[in-house]
């Protein structure tokens, strides 16, 4: 079937239509991607920081399961910039296998990587998160404190608004810009 499917795709390389040939060529570029997935893995192990980065960047236009995969491997690199941006990348698949991993990086991350890993649980906008995100809400790095703002922001209820409302007085002015950010996000009916 897979022959069958990259023979229609090449046919349609010659389509008249300018967008059915693009649509064409970037299928067949994440088929053929999709079949890498081993020697992925194989780079995030061995391969230089760049080539890892790369990968990391691949995964998301792989998309599906496969890219998945890969970027759930990369949130074990050594490389806090390979985790910070499978964290990031990992917001366009907020599945619960995907948001069981990243709560479980949680306690194992800090700085980028922590506040990464918590923006993308916050875009999930799963209400059931709010209370693991809540307790990082006055983290003492700036950066984790201003993503957990905005990411509980996006999950906590009514009931949670409060917190938010506290971090106003933080003596970070980061923090405090993140809340006013933050609070564009309240409605009514959360």
């Amino acid at each position: 079937m897979i022959d069958r499917i990259e023979e229609t795709l090449r046919g349609m390389l010659r389509d008249p239509s300018a967008s059915v040939r693009e649509a064409a060529s970037g299928a067949l570029d994440r088929l053929r991607a999709k079949r890498s997935v081993s020697s992925f893995l194989q780079t995030l192990r061995t391969g230089s920081l760049e080539e890892r980065m790369r990968i990391v960047f691949t995964a998301e236009d792989i998309g599906g399961q496969e890219g998945v995969s890969i970027l759930l491997a990369a949130l074990s690199d050594g490389e806090t910039e390979v985790r910070g941006a499978a964290a990031r990348m990992l917001a366009f698949s907020p599945t619960v296998p995907v948001l069981k991993a990243l709560i479980e990086r949680l306690p194992r991350e800090k700085g980028v990587v922590l506040g990464n890993l918590l923006e993308t649980l916050g875009k999930s906008r799963r209400k059931e998160l709010a209370p693991i995100i809540g307790k990082y809400l006055s983290h003492p790095d700036p950066e984790v404190a201003c993503k957990s703002v905005m990411a509980y922001a996006l999950t906590a209820g009514k009931e949670g608004w409060e917190k938010v409302l506290l971090q106003a007085a933080s003596e970070n002015e980061t923090v405090r810009s993140s809340v006013a950010r933050a609070l564009s996000e309240w409605s009514g009916e959360s």
